[in-house]
């Protein structure tokens, strides 16, 4: 829906990833996906890794 490249969705800031993330559509695939995906993280590396921290 964006149009973004894998290279900039890996450069966009946990605040810009969510504000996009909350404008897509109830029937868009990535949130269906996501919620469906099982996670947890637990290793701070991983967790600093994923949120830029």
């Amino acid at each position: 829906m964006y149009g973004l490249e894998a290279e900039q969705v890996a450069a966009l800031s946990t605040r810009r990833m969510v504000v996009l993330l909350g404008g897509l559509p109830g029937d868009a695939r990535f949130p269906d996906l996501w919620r469906k995906t099982p996670r947890t993280v637990t290793d701070p590396a991983e967790i600093a890794r994923l949120t830029g921290r």
